[in-house]
Formats: C-alpha cells, structure tokens, sequence
C-alpha cells in the first residue's frame, strides 16, 4: 500500500508512545527494561533538531517493541496488560493536549532540555542515574502539575525505588515527546476509532521492514 510521509511519521511517533508506555509497565511490575529500547528513548528527548521524525529514534529498528506493542493494540489479541498500556497511552495523549495549552510550561521544558546534554557530558552517559533523574525532574516540575496525572500501577517494591520512579517520569516524558510528534503530524485521538485498520496495515507494513 501506498504511505503517505505524513502517515509514516504519525505512526512512527505512535510506535515510540507504545514502546515508552510499555517500558513504564516493565518498570512497575519487574523493575526491568532492556537498556537500548531505554536510551533510544532517552536520546529522543534531547533530538530537538532532527531532520525526520525517524530520526528522533534513530531509526525504526529502535522501535521494534513499539511497533509490536501498536500493532498487539490494534489488533483483536488484545490481553489484560494491553488494556493498561492503552489508558497509559490515552493518558498522555490527553495531557499532551493540556501542555499544548500551557506555553510557559513548554518553554520550561524547552530550556530545561536544553541543559542536558551538558549534563550528559559531564556524566559521560545519557543512562546514567544522575541524567536520569533531571529529566524526571523535569517531568516532575512540570507535565506532573497538570491533570488528570497519570497513575502507574504495579509492585510496590518496585514503585517505591527512588531509581525506578525517575526512569518512569523520564518514560512518561519520552511518552509525550512522541505524543508531541503525533499530533504534529496531524494526529487526532479519533483516529484510533476510525482509521485503527489503516494504522495496523501501516504499523505491520513499517514492522516488517526493520
């Protein structure tokens, strides 16, 4: 079938949403997530000035278990856990509506991310505890302020350490930079209702090419 660029990017940016809200419900029930699907999603917060949407995440191969995630969403083998990520990922769609409402709140953001690769740098790894906890603090100081917050449910054992809590705000960041990515590309929340058959095709067709 024939991908408009425009289709393309909006179902990348879906891939990358899946692949955020997915490593935030590993987090809450095992306290694990697999490193490179963890920093392509930290390199996308500091990838402000890339040419391509595809370029945010590297490239497609980075969100293999995104668009696997998508395509178990939109498909009819959908279990307990899928509905989960569902209400993570309408979740961040709506509060990503909210910020767009909030100019300072996203010049904010901006000028905090900004900073970072200098803390990067300075850490030597975009992994590291320290990096991580900034960018969760950003989440904190801001997209938690708006509401309704999103509420992560899983083991409190896992929830309750100060390491996990930062690595799911960075997520649920990473989450609504791809929510940004969406709707830039003409992305609507009705979309999931009335053109998920197109999404899936598209999201299989991008799937089987990595």
């Amino acid at each position: 079938m024939k991908i408009s660029a425009r289709e393309r990017d909006r179902t990348i940016a879906l891939a990358a949403l899946l692949q955020s809200v997915t490593l935030v419900q590993q987090l809450a029930e095992t306290g694990q997530v697999e490193k490179t699907e963890f920093e392509t999603l930290l390199n996308s917060l500091i990838a402000t000035d890339a040419a391509t949407t595809e370029a945010v995440y590297g490239d497609l191969s980075q969100l293999k278990m995104g668009f696997e995630k998508l395509n178990n969403q939109l498909s009819k083998n959908k279990d307990k856990k899928d509905v989960q990520i569902l209400r993570y990922v309408i979740g961040l769609l709506h509060l990503e509506r909210k910020l767009a409402k909030r100019p300072a709140m996203m010049d904010l953001i901006g000028r905090e991310i900004d900073q970072l690769p200098q803390q990067i740098d300075y850490f030597g790894d975009i992994n590291s505890p320290q990096v991580i906890a900034r960018f969760a603090d950003v989440y904190h100081r801001t997209i938690s302020e708006l509401s309704p917050r999103i509420q992560v449910h899983g083991d409190p054992d896992f929830l309750q350490h100060a390491d996990n809590v930062n690595r799911v705000r960075t997520l649920l960041l990473a989450g609504i930079r791809a929510a940004m990515l969406w709707h830039q590309k003409g992305g609507r929340r009705w979309h999931f209702v009335f053109q998920s058959n197109k999404i899936l095709k598209i999201a299989t067709e991008l799937h089987q090419s990595i």
